[in-house]
């Protein structure tokens, strides 16, 4: 396995919009820089997407076109620049993203994802991974338990309203009741724009419009109600959402900070997985100068990324110890059994109650069906798209989707769509009361897409691709069976 170089960059406090390929996926450590020589610089770049053994031509940036801004107090510059990411076969692969800095192509580190920005309720702009803001951090991702549950061995009450959770890159989180500035910046040769799906008024899209070369514009709007919202570019689309400018909006009211909304299921603590699909043949004609024509030129994606990583990188599981502990806390869903109630998920106060499990809110701004498939748990979904299901009198919708809230063994995400989903977090239901008290260690449980292609990267074997895994803890010592 190689060494993954990269940092979850912690850069000027700027939420850049659904940010190229799973920024974290691969940004550039000077290790790989010198590896690659003179191939990553100047044209060079354009490397190969792991398919052609002649190089493409890279475009530079005219050198007009603006360096980093004087910031403004409460809004977020985002910097639309290109660059090349390190795919899990070390392949290098052209993308487009939205920043924190300013970047070249032929940078080795480029700056094509922001590390999470919140906006305040009081007008704050604040830089954190984590939120709510000032909430205890769980340990590793891991919320710890309130206590055991006596009436049920080897498992135990949760803390409600209690722990922080993580968030990807490319997460920018607005309480209800702040107000949303974007400032975005445009660096590349080609007019560009930054739409915030289902945002505005009656659901509608709010955008800046259209973004000349060297130019920038100023998105304001006043945070929308509380639910998952996909930001991309649709210049050409879906070309540019699968070059990498796309990301989430995640709303939050400051007074349910632990719940999808008033009087909507509450968690113990939230998990945003963000998919995305790359078309490396589609991002060698646009780093030769080109415009893909997806009537023309059909997309095959080639990659498969979970929160910008694929395979042994999703698991957590390379040399790298900073790269392994980010995906922990982000991506790889933990916690200790409980019991649970779908009919008991309203909001509480009180540290013992139990009835909650963990959030799960599944992003889709590929091009990709995917399948989400847990083992060990069924989930429980309870909304798409930001509405409510409801508990009885579900429906069929035009689409031919069950509309009620229901146990799911795979979680379908159609391009675009977000899910919210409850993981319980409880004993599998195949686990025998010898094998449940003789429990010493971690139950760790695989999560893979039941779309085959996206379980492969550049062909190769499984897992390569999009999986995850989610662990059951182990009974702390001293507690019990």
């Amino acid at each position: 396995m190689t060494d993954i170089q990269e940092t979850a960059k912690t850069s000027v406090g700027n939420v850049a919009k659904p940010t190229d390929l799973e920024a974290t996926a691969g940004q550039l450590g000077r290790w790989d820089f010198l590896r690659y020589g003179a191939a990553a610089s100047v044209g060079a770049a354009a490397l190969l997407y792991g398919q052609s053994s002649k190089p493409a031509q890279a475009r530079v940036v005219a050198s007009s076109q603006p360096l980093a801004v004087t910031p403004l107090p409460g809004v977020l510059d985002l910097y639309i620049n290109d660059g090349y990411l390190k795919m899990v076969d070390a392949s290098l692969v052209y993308h487009r993203g939205f920043g924190d800095r300013p970047t070249d192509v032929n940078d080795a580190n480029p700056s094509l994802a922001i590390v999470p920005k919140v906006f305040t309720a009081d007008g704050r702009l604040v830089e954190s991974r984590s939120y709510p803001l000032g909430a205890v951090l769980p340990p590793e991702g891991t919320p710890l338990p309130y206590g055991p549950d006596p009436a049920n061995p080897g498992q135990y009450f949760i803390r409600r309203n209690y722990w922080a959770s993580y968030l990807p890159q490319r997460t920018i989180i607005a309480e209800v009741g702040s107000r949303i500035r974007l400032r975005v910046h445009n660096r590349l040769s080609k007019p560009h724009e930054l739409t915030l799906h289902g945002a505005g008024p009656n659901r509608g899209n709010v955008s800046t419009g259209i973004i000349d070369p060297a130019g920038s514009k100023l998105l304001e709007l006043d945070a929308p109600a509380p639910g998952t919202y996909i930001y991309s570019d649709p210049t050409n689309q879906p070309v540019e959402r699968v070059l990498g400018l796309f990301g989430v909006l995640l709303v939050i009211h400051p007074d349910h900070q632990w719940a999808i909304g008033e009087d909507l299921a509450s968690f113990e603590r939230q998990w945003l997985w963000i998919c995305h699909d790359v078309d490396s043949v589609w991002a060698g004609i646009e780093a030769s100068g080109g415009t893909v024509d997806p009537r023309k030129t059909k997309a095959v994606p080639r990659y498969f990324t979970l929160n910008g990583r694929s395979g042994y990188e999703s698991l957590g599981i390379t040399t790298n110890d900073a790269l392994n502990l980010e995906r922990e806390e982000d991506t790889l869903i933990s916690g200790y059994p409980r019991q649970l109630d779908v009919r008991q998920f309203g909001e509480g106060t009180e540290a013992g109650t139990l009835r909650g499990g963990q959030l799960v809110r599944m992003v889709n701004p590929g091009i990709v069906f995917h399948q989400m498939h847990f083992h060990g748990n069924h989930l429980w979904t309870v909304g798409r798209n930001n509405y409510p299901w409801p508990r009885r009198d579900g429906f069929v919708d035009p689409e031919g989707h069950v509309v009620v809230q229901q146990w799911e063994d795979v979680v379908e995400l159609e391009p675009m769509d977000r899910k919210d989903c409850i993981l319980p977090i409880k004993r599998p239901p195949d686990a025998v009361n010898a094998v449940w008290a003789a429990r010493t260690t971690d139950w760790e449980y695989p999560m893979h897409c039941h779309a085959e292609p996206s379980q492969t990267a550049a062909g190769g074997m499984y897992p390569g691709g999009m999986v995850a895994h989610w662990t059951l803890k182990a009974p702390i010592i001293g507690t019990g069976p």
